[in-house]
């Protein structure tokens, strides 16, 4: 289950852990669906960092996408390259590590502040 950052976070995806603030307070239960609203409280808190399920979509379906942060272009890349042995657990582990792996490595939005 991928540790996401906060500003990658998009509505519909699934808590894969309860949502804590600093003082220890709920704010989010474990496989709630995650709500704009949702984000805001989480942001106010100072949340950094979330951990979600994989293949959490608005619709429910969790058709298998390897990662909710990943572009569709390698999140397809990666489901062709392990379409042969994805029913064995260890191969989906290591399936889901490649995932959170690239999803590490995807450029950050800029702020716009600052020079270029």
């Amino acid at each position: 289950m991928p540790i996401v950052n906060i500003d990658d976070i998009q509505p519909g995806m699934m808590l894969a852990e309860a949502v804590r603030n600093h003082q220890d307070q709920l704010l989010l239960e474990s496989g709630r669906r995650i709500t704009e609203k949702s984000i805001r409280v989480f942001k106010s808190w100072g949340i950094r960092r979330i951990n979600v399920k994989l293949g959490s979509s608005l619709d429910g379906s969790g058709d298998g996408a390897v990662s909710p942060v990943l572009p569709p272009a390698i999140d397809d890349a990666l489901k062709e390259r392990f379409s042969d042995v994805a029913a064995e657990p260890l191969m989906a582990a290591i399936m889901q590590a490649a995932a959170r792996q690239l999803a590490a490595r995807q450029p950050k939005k800029k702020s716009g502040y600052g020079r270029r």
